[in-house]
């Protein structure tokens, strides 16, 4: 399962770099500055409040935004794919917004995207990216890749009120490779066209009650054949467990990082003994006494064998005990590989690879974010100051409460409890980029002397080192 850990843990960091994006001149003056009322972009420049349109286009403010994310699990909860924004409450808004500003808020949206280099994400994971009738023949989308790209249509109405333009768009597209997803009514008259070239259709769990869903579910599977369905805008662990009883094939939201619903502490023997090695190696334990307590574990011994000699160490010798293990892995990576053996270790619950991975994009980002601002040491810290940010997630208690179980840094201990230090505002940007707060986002990236299109660029990065560990 973590057969290219060791090789990612030493550190073969090759930063991305954020590509140069043309400067972009809109067709109207008002379409612009309506675009920039709906996605405002702050600039680091203070000493000029009042740019003019003209100033704000040269300046490339207005490919500045950043790319969020959203994941997007499979009914084995494992994450099938991450749908790709700028954000959801731009997203609302755009819908009543003039067409030729549509088109210019996707062109900046699938330009972050391209220069993300989206298809380095995809592996066997699936892309969504939100369309309108008004962007499908964009030029821009020819740049994406169309294998694992799903382009997500809403506006039906539109949609079916342009179909002399629309389906032949639609077409080309699904020709070209890329798959079709439906937002919305499909009750719309004359969608009919449109439901056969589709693959996926999402439903919206949080504007709709249960039985309104379930009738939209019954109604989708009675009248059409494989269409796969996707619950989006899934909010709580109540809202998801509901979700999973049905049948969607996918669900989307925020619920994989919620706090509600915490019933008891989820510590068992596994994530205790695990909790106490990651101790004894904070504590400077030596090598012997590590090895003697791997040892009397035979499961976590059998899975430190088995990774070690996967790692693609380039050993030609098979290691054969404990004790050569982790002369070969070091304490560093051990103390890594252990963290994640937190997450997916004993009785594990259904959404624990899920946080575990989101908990290593949040760790990864933070860590590319700070170099070189940071030392070696330091950035290792706030690496795992990332990984246990969601600790109080995966344990059900009170983050407090979980770092009383862990000998963790100082510094740590202070970002995570207090939200103070040098680490915190690190650890801020990696969580503000789960939350669609573009303005935080770029006040945090000016705080630490970064933009935000190098945000993009390290978020991408963190995204592909993430699947290439749990793959």
């Amino acid at each position: 399962m973590f057969s290219r850990l060791l090789a990612l843990f030493t550190h073969n960091k090759t930063h991305a770099h954020a590509k140069q994006v043309t400067n972009h001149t809109p067709a109207q003056d008002s379409a612009f500055t309506r675009l920039n009322q709906l996605a405002p972009v702050i600039t680091h420049d203070h000493s000029h409040p009042t740019l003019s349109d003209s100033d704000l286009i040269n300046a490339n403010t207005i490919h500045s935004s950043v790319v969020y994310r959203e994941a997007v699990l499979n009914k084995s909860q494992k994450i099938a794919g991450y749908s790709f924004t700028l954000s959801r409450r731009i997203n609302e808004r755009m819908h009543s917004s003039t067409d030729e500003v549509q088109r210019m808020y996707y062109e900046v949206l699938l330009e972050n995207i391209i220069a993300m280099d989206i298809q380095r994400l995809l592996g066997h994971r699936l892309a969504f990216i939100p369309v309108l009738p008004a962007t499908l023949s964009h030029p821009l989308l020819a740049q994406l890749p169309a294998m694992g790209t799903v382009l997500v249509v809403s506006s039906l109405t539109q949609l079916v009120a342009e179909s002399e333009a629309t389906l032949p768009h639609i077409h080309a597209l699904k020709l070209a490779g890329f798959q079709i997803a439906l937002q919305g009514d499909i009750n719309t008259p004359g969608i009919q066209p449109f439901l056969e070239l589709t693959k996926f259709i999402f439903i919206d769990i949080g504007s709709n009650n249960f039985q309104t869903i379930t009738n939209q579910i019954n109604e989708i599977n009675a009248h059409l054949f494989n269409k796969r369905l996707i619950a989006t805008n899934v909010r709580t662990l109540d809202e998801y467990h509901v979700c999973a009883r049905l049948p969607f094939h996918y669900i989307q939201g925020t619920f994989v990082t919620s706090r509600a619903a915490w019933t008891k502490p989820n510590m068992d023997a596994g994530r205790i003994k695990i909790l106490e090695l990651l101790n004894r190696i904070r504590q400077d334990t030596d090598n012997t006494e590590l090895a003697l307590a791997i040892k009397l574990d035979p499961a976590l011994s059998f899975k430190v064998l088995r990774y070690t000699n996967s790692a693609g160490t380039g050993l030609t010798t098979k290691i054969s005990t404990i004790d050569q293990a982790l002369m070969v892995l070091g304490r560093e990576n051990l103390y890594r590989w252990l963290t994640m053996q937190l997450f997916i270790s004993g009785t594990a619950s259904d959404l624990d690879w899920a946080l575990m991975e989101n908990a290593l994009v949040r760790a990864r980002l933070a860590e590319l974010c700070a170099d070189p601002a940071l030392t070696a040491k330091e950035r290792d810290e706030l690496f795992v100051t990332g990984i246990f940010s969601l600790l109080d997630i995966l344990l059900h208690m009170p983050m407090e409460q979980a770092l009383a179980q862990i000998s963790l840094p100082p510094a740590t201990v202070e970002a995570l409890l207090h939200k103070t230090g040098k680490y915190a505002p690190y650890l801020e940007l990696a969580t503000a980029c789960e939350t669609f707060n573009q303005e935080r986002i770029a006040a945090i990236a000016n705080q630490l002397d970064l933009n935000t299109i190098h945000v993009n660029a390290y978020h991408a990065d963190a995204l592909i080192w993430t699947y290439e560990m749990s793959n």
